[in-house]
């Protein structure tokens, strides 16, 4: 297979790049830049170069067979870069000739674009592209030709813009105006004036400043005329120069008048003197005189514009906005000018605000008050005008206004939430104060217990006490002896503890009972009241020896406990006796009286019964003189002992009958309770019951 590739120009010259058989054949500008790929019959070429550009055909001829041919073309080119413009000259008289700008770059295949500021230059009578665009030509150049003007230049791989170049056209002076500054038919004296003369003009022209025909020393556009006076009236004329153009323009005559008058008669009207906070509130200021300035002042403080405070039309108008309490004045204008000044009379504004940071207030302060006492509310709020006051209880409006109310003599049913409400009747506004509670109690009195039952047997029932009183909004206390009753299983209070109920009463709930009642201003306490519990019998022992001589006597007594007391039955041997006293006495021991002994008692209320059994021994001693004595001394010994066994019965009952509510209960109730002693009266089991009577 055979490969072949040729190469041609845009001028039409055809040369060979390679041919490709048994071996390749390259021509001498293409060595060491190509590489054939015979398998594809594709060509690489590399380190192109603007002489690249042209067409190249592909002959390839297999084996054998008929040759084909294909074609493509290849455009290489030069970056774009270092644009600039050139110009035959940048400063020309308007309508004098034409001016040529030429763009150079460096690039291939250069297309060029003309830009006078933003917009892009045309060709047209006036204007000339010649060169591919490269050279821009002006004829007859106008002031709107002064640029600046840039040079685009672009092919189809990059772009770039030269620097602006401006031009200077010559021109003017032309349309000469002269102003006045204030413009008015004449100008006070001290014043100032400024007097502007404006012109068309390349370069910038040159003034002379003219009064009445005489030149003045100023030669610049502006002529000020500070504080004037009255030798500087007249007529005033600019005269402009352009000393490229040699042109000369002179402007119309203005006059300028001149007059001298005082400031006086300074006086402040205000839109409005009574006016609601966070309203606007505007002064304006007026008087004869020329010249003049204004100086606001808010009592002695010289008032500035803010966010709030305007000053227009020259000062002489005060624009205050969102008027705050602060505003009130007095206020002063001071006008004045360069010879004279005055000042108005003092304007007072009447600020109308709240009512707010309303305050409820009562004397005595306590928290609660007796029946028949006096008791004040004082309302306070912030407000001008003065707040209107109206009073309220349990948010019902009372007859009573102004900001005391007095409640002399007061009742129960005066008690109840107080509350006052402010209002301003110029800004309509109001606002209510938090509620104070009034309570009103009447004393406690009257302090009575009533028992259900006042004689029980001990835990086969129930005792209820109510406590009544006179009083209003009361707590109940129940003490026992000296203690405080609390609940527990056996022990109830209800009816806001007015009635104490003890379930399966013990002897040690006899009492005494008291209610001790109490509110805020008073307490009082019942008299006492004492419960009957019958009970029994329990304990029963017999006291007595164990071991007696015979002859001697000997005493057994039967110690039981028991309300009412029990009744005693003496066994002798299982056998009953005719004993039925406490104590059983043999005066002289028979070994016949030895044996079992026991003591049976019985409690005829509760129907319970209970024995005990003890053990005597008879024995014989030998004769001696101390027979008698040693009788005696036994006899002593078992009185002894008897009288001592009722000492501490005694003692144990009442100890026990002191302590009852801190001791545990038999074994039939081993409830244990709480006791707490007093020094003072405490009340712990408290409830409100009102407007009762009993």
């Amino acid at each position: 297979m055979v490969v072949t590739w040729t190469f041609t120009d845009n001028h039409g010259t055809t040369s060979n790049i390679i041919t490709s058989s048994n071996a390749n054949i390259t021509a001498p500008d293409y060595s060491g830049r190509i590489t054939l790929f015979r398998a594809t019959g594709s060509l690489e070429l590399r380190g192109l170069t603007i002489g690249d550009t042209g067409e190249y055909t592909v002959t390839v001829i297999p084996t054998g067979a008929g040759h084909q041919k294909g074609y493509c073309k290849l455009s290489v080119y030069e970056r774009v870069s270092n644009v600039s413009v050139t110009i035959n000259s940048t400063e020309l008289m308007e309508f004098s000739g034409p001016v040529t700008l030429r763009c150079f770059s460096s690039g291939s295949s250069l297309t060029f674009q003309w830009l006078n500021g933003s917009s892009v230059v045309t060709a047209s009578d006036r204007v000339q592209l010649t060169d591919g665009g490269s050279a821009l030509t002006i004829v007859n150049v106008t002031r709107y030709d002064q640029g600046p003007f840039r040079c685009h230049v672009s092919n189809a791989h990059s772009n770039g813009t030269s620097d602006a170049v401006d031009l200077l056209i010559i021109l003017g002076p032309e349309d000469i105006k002269l102003t006045v500054f204030p413009l008015k038919e004449y100008h006070d004296q001290g014043s100032d004036v400024i007097l502007t003369c404006s012109v068309v003009s390349r370069p910038p022209a040159q003034f002379l400043w003219y009064l009445n025909g005489n030149p003045s020393v100023h030669k610049t556009p502006e002529l000020r005329l500070m504080n004037v006076q009255l030798s500087q009236r007249g007529n005033y004329t600019c005269e402009a120069f352009n000393n490229r153009t040699m042109k000369t323009q002179t402007s119309q005559p203005v006059v300028l008048t001149i007059l001298k008058s005082n400031v006086s008669n300074a006086v402040i009207t205000p839109n409005a003197t009574d006016l609601s906070e966070f309203g606007s509130v505007s002064f304006t200021c007026s008087s004869s005189g020329s010249s003049r300035s204004f100086r606001w002042i808010n009592r002695t403080s010289e008032i500035t514009a803010g966010d709030r405070v305007q000053l227009m039309d020259d000062g002489s108008r005060l624009v205050i906005i969102n008027v705050s309490r602060y505003d009130a004045g007095p206020f002063l204008c001071h006008v004045f000018n360069n010879f004279s000044n005055s000042t108005s009379d003092a304007v007072k504004l009447s600020i109308n605000f709240g009512p707010e940071n309303i305050n409820l207030t009562v004397f005595p302060s306590q928290q609660y008050y007796q029946e028949g006492s006096s008791v004040n509310f004082s309302c306070t709020a912030v407000s001008s005008p003065a707040a209107l006051y109206s009073w309220f209880q349990n948010e019902v409006k009372l007859s009573d206004t102004g900001p005391v109310l007095r409640l002399v003599n007061v009742t129960e049913r005066q008690s109840g939430n107080y509350s006052c409400q402010a209002l301003n009747n110029k800004t309509l506004r109001s606002e209510t104060s938090q509620p104070r509670i009034l309570s009103i109690l009447v004393p406690v009195s009257n302090v009575l217990v009533n028992p259900n039952v006042t004689e029980l047997v001990e835990f086969t029932g129930s005792i209820s006490l109510t406590c009544s009183c006179s009083g209003s909004t009361r707590s109940f206390l129940w003490l026992n002896g000296s203690s405080e009753v609390t609940a527990s299983d056996r022990v109830q209070f209800t009816d806001e503890n007015s009635i104490l109920i003890i379930h399966a009463v013990t002897r040690f709930d006899q009492g005494p009972f008291r209610c001790n009642v109490s509110n805020g201003i008073s307490h009082g306490i019942s008299e006492a009241v004492e419960l009957v519990i019958k009970y029994g019998p329990y304990n029963v022992t017999i006291v007595g020896p164990q071991s007696v001589y015979a002859g001697d006597p000997t005493m057994l007594y039967c110690h039981s406990e028991s309300f009412p007391a029990a009744e005693i039955t003496w066994f002798f041997n299982g056998q009953p006796t005719h004993g039925h006293a406490a104590v059983h006495i043999v005066p002289s021991v028979q070994h016949s009286n030895g044996g079992t002994y026991a003591c049976a008692a019985q409690n005829t209320v509760t129907l319970q019964n209970q024995t005990d059994h003890h053990e005597l021994t008879v024995t014989d001693f030998s004769p001696c003189d101390c027979v008698p004595a040693a009788g005696f001394a036994a006899i002593v010994t078992v009185g002894i002992c008897l009288l001592l066994t009722a000492l501490i019965g005694l003692v144990v009952y009442c100890v026990r009958r002191n302590k009852r509510v801190n001791s545990n209960y038999p074994a039939r109730d081993k409830e244990k309770r709480s006791v707490k002693e007093k020094h003072r009266d405490v009340y712990k089991k408290t409830g409100t019951v009102k407007n009762l009577s009993f």
